[in-house]
Order: structure tokens, then C-alpha cells, then sequence
């Protein structure tokens, strides 16, 4: 009976759809880190000038996040540039391409010496890098490079941020990115493929066009020309089988069997071993019109030694042996048997 006066008791099941899944708090970090780094809308700088990629100061600054227990890097890359004034800007700049869309077309500053790998090969002052953190990950499933780039997608698209965003796929050594950059009512998208060998038909200018224009899918017709830059790299490594003629100093012959030695007040100059392991040779082409040249896999009017512009590149060895390095470090070893000589330079 006093089991029956007991109110029965109901058990409610309750199931919160507002807990966010590990996919949605990754996309709400990326939307925090662009508000936070004041990348939001689109804001015109001033036209690129000719090689102020080389020129110019480029800054960074970076946060790390986690999509579930994999730690991720985002960082912002940017050519320093003096602000404009953006009074009264903002109706104008509305239905304006973004500034990365821009910066593509632009041709004052194709193939810097010295810039990120990014920037070299699309041209931009500005963009965002998402990266596994330690150099030892990597994105390198399909499934999860696609994964990435949606959330980009999303985050772009509901923050308004107008820059580039790229992630960086496979092992870090392969430089490979894909990415995304949004405007209104425009979008482009930065793919990238690795092949071991290049197919005949593209290793000349004509095959090139043709991905070109099926990639741009221009309605107009016939299409407008293209406008080209075109540049050849040569490297010389084969000289290095060559005996180098400087040759370490014998301590034997300077001292000569005498306390002190007469030659010891002649620092010895020079690398052991060649100090240059590649030379580079850029012939370049910096404007031309699709039309004006004929480049094909049965003719080419691409001659090296016709080409406007030509450069050299040294690229150093990696710690070459020295004589004057390696004398005074040996001198700076204490001994107690010799006192060395000390040396002033004016």
C-alpha cells in the first residue's frame, strides 16, 4: 500500500542539440583569429610598386588551434605598407574584387628573388597560412585536405574576410597549398597538383595556354588575349668535379722546426673546398601578349640569348670550410704549452 501512495516518478530524456561538435568549435577559432587580426571586409592599398616584394619589410604574426587533438598554426602573412584613408571609402568599396584578386593580375613584380613561395607564385602582399603545427605532421588524406578547405570556406564566408587562406597539405617539404579567397559574388579557388614528370603537351607555352583558358571558362568569344611572362632558369652544378686549388696550410713547414715560427703573423684566407654549390641563369620576358610569339613542340621563337632581361643567382654551400674560420678557432683553444700571438686590425 505504500508502495501505491508514492507518486510515480517520470524520467524526462533530454538531448541538447546547442553542444558544438569538435568541426564547429575548429570553424568558430578560424572565425575568432580573423576578427581578432582585423581581417574582416575589403580595404584597397595602394598600387604594388616594381619590386617592392624584395624591397619592402614582410611581417608575421601567428596563433595555434586544435581540431580535436591536432594542433594546427595560422599564420598571417603581409607586406608593411603606409595606410590609406578610408573616409567615405566604404560605399565604393562594396562591389570592389578584392585586393588579392587584384594583386594577381598585376605584373610589376612577377618572379621576385626573394619572397615566400606564395607570393612568388600568385603575386600576393597578403594572406593566411593554416598548417599543422609541428613539422612533423601532415594533412596527407583526401578526406581531410577536403575537410579543411570547407572549413575555410565557412569561416571566410561568415566573417566577410576578403584575404586568401591556404592550407598547407602533405609533408612540409613539398610546398603544396590549396586554398580559397571570397568576394561578392566572386570566389577563387588556389589548386596545385605535383607530378614526376610534366606530359609533352605541356612543357611549352601553347599547352600552357590551353589549361589556362579551360581553367578561366570565359564566356566571351573569341577570348581576349592573354598577357604573359615568361621566364627560363638554367643551373650549373657540374663544376664542382674540378679540383679547388686552395689547399689547408701545413703547420709543419710555417714553424720549420723553430720555437715561435716567422709565418705565424700571416693569417691564412681562403676556402678549403668550393664555397658555391649552384649558379643560377634567368632569361626573362617580363611582357608579352598571347599572339606575338609562337612557342609550340615544333617551333619556338624562345631564344635564351634574344631574351631582354637576364639575371644570375649564387646559391652558397652549406658551411664551407674556411682557413681564417678555422685558424681562430683554433686559437681561442687554451693550451699550456704555446702562447699565442694576439693580432689588432685597423
Amino acid at each position: 500500500m505504500a508502495a501505491d501512495c508514492e507518486p510515480e516518478s517520470e524520467v524526462f530524456e533530454l538531448t541538447d542539440f546547442t553542444t558544438a561538435s569538435e568541426w564547429e568549435r575548429f570553424i568558430s577559432r578560424v572565425e575568432e583569429i580573423l576578427n581578432d587580426w582585423k581581417l574582416i571586409g575589403n580595404s584597397l592599398g595602394k598600387p604594388l610598386e616594381k619590386g617592392i616584394f624584395t624591397s619592402g619589410t614582410w611581417e608575421e604574426k601567428s596563433d595555434e588551434i586544435c581540431f580535436a587533438d591536432f594542433k594546427f598554426s595560422v599564420t598571417h602573412h603581409y607586406l608593411v605598407q603606409e595606410s590609406t584613408d578610408k573616409e567615405g571609402k566604404d560605399e565604393v568599396l562594396e562591389d570592389v574584387i578584392p585586393q588579392s584578386m587584384q594583386d594577381l593580375l598585376c605584373m610589376n613584380n612577377d618572379f621576385p628573388p626573394r619572397a615566400h613561395c606564395l607570393v612568388r607564385w600568385y603575386g600576393l602582399r597578403e594572406f593566411v597560412v593554416l598548417a599543422p603545427a609541428a613539422n612533423s605532421d601532415a594533412v596527407l588524406s583526401e578526406s581531410k585536405c577536403n575537410l579543411l578547405l570547407s572549413s575555410v570556406s565557412i569561416a571566410l564566408g561568415n566573417t566577410g574576410c576578403q584575404v586568401p587562406l591556404f592550407v598547407q597539405i602533405h609533408h612540409k617539404w613539398r610546398r603544396m597549398y590549396v586554398g580559397e579567397c571570397q568576394g561578392p559574388g566572386v570566389r577563387t579557388d588556389f589548386e596545385m597538383v605535383h607530378l614526376r614528370k610534366v606530359p609533352n603537351q605541356y612543357t611549352h607555352l601553347s599547352g600552357l595556354l590551353d589549361i589556362f583558358k579551360s581553367k578561366i571558362g570565359c564566356p566571351l568569344t573569341p577570348l581576349p588575349p592573354v598577357s604573359i611572362a615568361i621566364r627560363f632558369t638554367y643551373i650549373l652544378q657540374d663544376w664542382q668535379q674540378y679540383f679547388w686549388p686552395q689547399q689547408p696550410p701545413d703547420i709543419d713547414a710555417l714553424v720549420g722546426g723553430e720555437v715561435g715560427g716567422l709565418e705565424f703573423g700571416k693569417l691564412p684566407f681562403g676556402a678549403c673546398e668550393d664555397p658555391i654549390s649552384e649558379l643560377h641563369l634567368a632569361t626573362t620576358w617580363p611582357h608579352l601578349t598571347e599572339g606575338i610569339i609562337v612557342d609550340n613542340d615544333v617551333y619556338s621563337d624562345l631564344d635564351p640569348i634574344q631574351a631582354p632581361h637576364w639575371s644570375v643567382r649564387v646559391r652558397k654551400a652549406d658551411n664551407p670550410q674556411c682557413l681564417l674560420d678555422v685558424s681562430f678557432m683554433k686559437s681561442s683553444e687554451p693550451s699550456p704549452q704555446c702562447a699565442f700571438p694576439s693580432f689588432s686590425f685597423s
